[in-house]
């Protein structure tokens, strides 16, 4: 029986990955790096201290199982009020870095794994980029970057802009593992050639206690410093720069720029005491309940699970609420067949900001932005009054998620067979009223979904010759198909703002989109994994993958991968007895590129812009419409676009010492995506700017390394564990297609031997003092195009000494991305008690201040009528950027604060102390007992203990940088001040199993 339950929890275990191996850190686990969180430490379903080759040809009596059970262990990241995959990794684990821009609960978040393969042009350029997340072996289909690409602007993409990974539960998570072996990554395929995490739900009952509760409540504290200010200070402000025009006919025609809102002092709609920031930041609610229950034995059981959660921002009234249910079901029909089922279910609400840019951009329309909203208290709540009366912005999705498998293992064989869903629902609606925007009211409805359907079976044979050397064989087939539907209404200037709805509102103009992406692939895979003895092991992976988004002559890819390790400790170094482990290992793998994106695979197409002169995007057509559409805004798709594809190689060393109280991993990595598609430059006679292209090749390089020990350990008395973590990233562009040496897209330079995550910058050397320092080249002044330098213009160097000013003078500086992450987490414990800190730091990357900018460069941008020129209502405060620029003549004709030149780039290094945890275990009293005599047992309490705990979140941040925080910053390493502040936060909680 005992042998039996063992077989059954192995087959269970293996149910979401097919062939693919799953390990949790183990200390005589050296074979593998696997970086893995968990929230309960000792909740492994099944774990084995080795990983499948060996545990199969172990001798029974030396396997490793262990009984699954909810403990009240510490859950460091549950502690926290975190709702999302994304800020769970953050600040964990070597090597991967997230972006949370913003504080707003519920928004998309970016996350990279060992650098940025691509160059990022734009918000979906970042959206391909992102690794898959696999949840119980499911690949989750995620939002694709097409969603930018609708509108005319890409401040969000349509739909509610939420965060799918902040759908889970994640109380019921039971690991969370990062893949960057390359062998590893080569067996789940071109989903995964950015990198992949696995995140493990909870799939059964194994034993342990029936149920456990974990709730817990707190409030994100709003800032307490900010500084209001009013039409007085910008008064001020702008008075400073009419000294800098060089003549009288400047400073009057500047003064007459000023506009309306700012002359009159005796307006107390701006010249009045500020009041906002009473209505715009508030303290808000955070809380998370979730429960569970299982039962069942060897031959049958489940578990089913249900949380809540909500998470409210502390500014502009953003929140967010999330409601999931989670069952799963294993059963043995046979001695060697089982049937397993997992389903999981969530349903996400979010209220987004009420920005102007995030409204217009929505609207794609620009009313009179000559006048800004009010920073007075009584004026700025009756405008909250006017659009809370009749607005709508409901934002609501809905995730479905599972699989029903059937497995067969007899003698050394396992049969592995699933069909996997992953379905997920987009819906938004949105009105603003006719006061709101000039008498013009707005709706629009967008309805999308996500579907991914797979057919997985897998065969896996193991056998040995001379107990020594161990065998296993895999084949494994997929059959993936992935459909992206929406559609999408807009109406402008209805009748009535009682009637919200395209149907009976009567909007006078009306657009509707359609559209539905479809991407099928087959995937085929074999491997042979190979073990000598303790010693040696090996693998071979052979795979073929083809899809219906790349182009039929390139449709099919051949892919290898294998691996090696070598136990040097029981090789070599026996007798060391300090030395408990030392293992070297390394792999090379080639991995296709998984294309997001159908357009490719259709041939001669592009994308033009609608013939009534708005500029708004029109999607991919073809025939006759490509003629008069020209000049196009995107570039032409031709044939011989073929599959990109990633060379991926690292070796690493694993050692540990005294009895593993020491260890330290070190890894070196190379990542070189080739034949990546970009767009090249043509000539204008064609009637468009750029035509896609193959070719391009960044390589991604570094190295990791985990420094972990155990300085005191006393499970009684005083014990302290710590672990830092250090990675380092260079991205290089190698080469760029049909040999060009540079490209030029958008503010981007790329150019061969660069990294391609660079500024493309003027450099600024100061002010002209006086018309004297102004360079003089054969009579002439140094120029920008036909505008000559004077005083008080901006000196930017003059690289190739041409004596003009131009494109060709930018020079390639900083990073946006940072070269060196690392952590340091620190837990200690004494007693009942527990304190758990942890601290994250990012260094070496840049940022442009484009907040500054705006704010200095306020003459040109309130003359453009452009997003980019909204002043929001938080734009009313003196924050902490610097205010030491050079004052220039803003009448000059050159803008000279531009954003574009290293005077606004800034130092972004940083460290966080993320979060401390004071915890306290409650023990309960297991029995009691009737006095006298012989002891009898007259109760027995299943609870043994609750622990109890109080987690203070974001609590300290130093840094340079002079915005509101060195996270904040957009995904292109500009700082536009939008991002609402990653609150502080105090969370008390509790959990406790029975």
């Amino acid at each position: 029986m005992r042998n039996a339950i063992i077989r059954f929890c192995a087959i269970v275990a293996l149910l979401g990955f097919g062939n693919e191996i799953r390990a949790v850190r183990s200390g005589g686990h050296l074979f593998l790096l696997n970086d893995s969180i968990s929230p309960d430490e000792n909740n492994g379903k099944v774990i084995e201290e080795y990983d499948s080759i060996r545990a199969a040809h172990a001798l029974k009596e030396n396997a490793v199982v262990y009984a699954s059970k909810d403990t009240l262990d510490l859950w460091r990241l549950s502690c926290s009020p975190y709702i999302s995959v994304q800020q769970y990794l953050k600040g964990t684990l070597p090597g991967v870095y997230v972006q949370e821009t913003t504080g707003e609960p519920g928004s998309i978040q970016n996350m990279l794994i060992r650098g940025l393969s691509s160059p990022v042009f734009s918000k979906g350029d970042m959206s391909s980029a992102q690794p898959v997340v696999y949840l119980n072996g499911i690949p989750l289909l995620t939002n694709d970057a097409f969603v930018y690409g609708i509108k005319s602007t890409e401040v969000n993409p349509i739909g509610t802009a939420t965060n799918i990974l902040s759908g889970l539960n994640l109380d019921n998570v039971e690991s969370i593992e990062v893949i960057k072996d390359a062998a590893r990554l080569a067996k789940l395929g071109p989903l995964a050639a950015n990198g992949a995490i696995l995140v493990n739900m909870k799939d059964g009952y194994y034993g342990g206690s029936n149920m456990f509760v974990r709730a817990n409540g707190g409030i994100a504290i709003p800032p307490s410093d900010v500084k209001m200010t009013n039409a007085a200070n910008d008064y001020a402000f702008r008075m400073r720069f009419t000294d800098y025009c060089t003549t009288k006919e400047q400073r009057a025609a500047y003064l007459n720029k000023m506009p309306a809102w700012i002359q009159d002092v005796r307006d107390m709609n701006f010249f009045g005491e500020p009041g906002w920031a009473d209505d715009y930041y508030s303290m808000s609610p955070l809380y998370n309940f979730s429960a569970s229950m299982g039962s069942g034995g060897s031959f049958s059981n489940y578990i089913f699970m249900l949380g809540y959660t909500g998470n409210n921002g502390v500014a502009d009234e953003t929140k967010f609420n999330k409601l999931t249910a989670n069952f799963a079901l294993n059963m043995k029909l046979m001695e060697q067949l089982g049937v397993s089922c997992l389903i999981n279910l969530s349903r996400i609400s979010r209220d987004g900001n009420r920005n102007l840019r995030d409204r217009y951009a929505e609207i794609e329309y620009l009313p009179d932005l000559t006048t800004p909203l009010s920073p007075v208290t009584s004026i700025y709540r009756s405008y909250l009054d006017v659009y809370e009366e009749y607005k709508k912005n409901d934002n609501l999705n809905n995730l479905l998620n599972g699989y029903l498998g059937v497995n067969y293992n007899w003698r050394g064989l396992y049969v592995d067979t699933r069909l996997m869903l992953d379905y997920n629902t987009n819906v938004r609606h949105v009105f603003w009223p006719m006061d709101l925007m000039e008498s013009v009211n707005y709706v629009s409805n967008y309805s999308g979904y996500n579907r991914r359907l797979i057919w997985q079976s897998s065969a896996d044979y193991k056998f040995d010759f001379w107990k020594s050397h161990f065998f296993k064989v895999g084949l494994q087939e997929i059959i993936m198909k992935s459909v992206q539907h929406y559609n999408y209404t807009q109406g402008y200037d209805g009748d009535d703002d009682t009637k919200p709805t395209t149907s009976g509102g009567g909007f006078k103009q009306t657009k509707r989109y359609v559209d539905k992406m479809q991407n099928n692939m087959v995937s085929t895979l074999f491997s042979i994994d190979y073990r000598y003895r303790n010693l040696l092991d090996a693998q071979l992976v052979l795979r073929a993958d083809g899809s219906s988004n790349v182009q039929k002559d390139s449709r099919w890819l051949f892919t290898p991968a294998a691996s090696v390790s070598l136990n040097l400790k029981d090789l070599l170094l026996k007798d060391i007895k300090q030395l408990s482990d030392l293992a070297i290992r390394g792999s090379w793998a080639r991995i296709g590129r998984y294309q997001d994106n159908n357009r490719f695979a259709a041939g001669p197409q592009y994308t033009g812009e609608e013939l009534t002169g708005i500029g708004q995007p029109v999607m991919s057509s073809y025939y006759g419409y490509a003629t008069i559409a020209r000049p196009y805004n995107t570039a032409w798709v031709g044939y011989g676009l073929g599959w990109p594809y990633s060379d991926k190689w690292n070796i690493g060393l694993n050692t540990s010492f005294f009895n593993k109280r020491l260890s330290l991993d070190i890894e070196y990595y190379n990542n070189t995506d080739c034949d990546l598609i970009t767009t090249i430059p043509v000539n204008e006679e064609f009637g468009y700017k750029y035509r896609y292209a193959n070719g391009m090749k960044v390589r991604n390089s570094g190295v990791e390394m985990t420094l972990s020990g155990k300085p005191f350990e006393n499970t009684k008395g005083f014990s302290w564990d710590a672990s830092f973590s250090l990675a380092y990233n260079k991205n290089e562009l190698l080469q760029l297609p049909e040999n060009l040496k540079e490209l030029v897209i958008g503010n981007r330079k790329l150019k061969v031997g660069h990294a391609i995550d660079q500024f493309w910058l003027y450099q600024n050397e100061g002010i002209y003092a006086s018309d004297a320092e102004v360079p003089v080249h054969n009579g002439k002044k140094l120029a920008m195009g036909a505008i000559a330098f004077t005083k008080n213009d901006p000196k930017w160097k003059d690289q190739n000494n041409d004596n003009q000013i131009n494109e060709n003078d930018k020079i390639l500086k900083g990073h946006s991305l940072p070269p060196v992450t690392g952590s340091l987490v620190n837990n200690f414990r004494l007693g009942q008690f527990d304190l758990g800190i942890n601290l994250f730091f990012a260094l070496g990357h840049d940022a442009i201040n484009y907040r500054s900018s705006q704010r200095y460069n306020f003459l040109a941008l309130e003359n453009t009528p452009s997003l980019e020129g909204l002043r929001e209502i938080f734009f009313w405060q003196s924050t902490y950027d610097k205010d030491d620029y050079p004052l220039y003549n803003q009448m000059s004709g050159l803008t000279p604060y531009r954003a574009e030149q290293d005077l606004f780039l800034e130092k972004l290094s940083y460290l966080k102390l993320r979060s401390v945890t004071l915890g306290y275990t409650l023990p309960i009293r297991k029995k009691a007992y009737k006095g006298g005599g012989k002891k009898k047992v007259v109760s027995k309490n299943k609870l043994e203990n609750i622990y109890f705990y109080v987690t203070g979140n974001n609590l300290l941040t130093l840094t340079s940088f002079s915005g509101d925080d060195p996270e904040l910053i957009d995904m292109d390493g500009y700082y536009r001040g939008y991002g609402q502040p990653l609150s502080r936060s105090v969370i008390v909680g509790m959990k406790f199993n029975f």
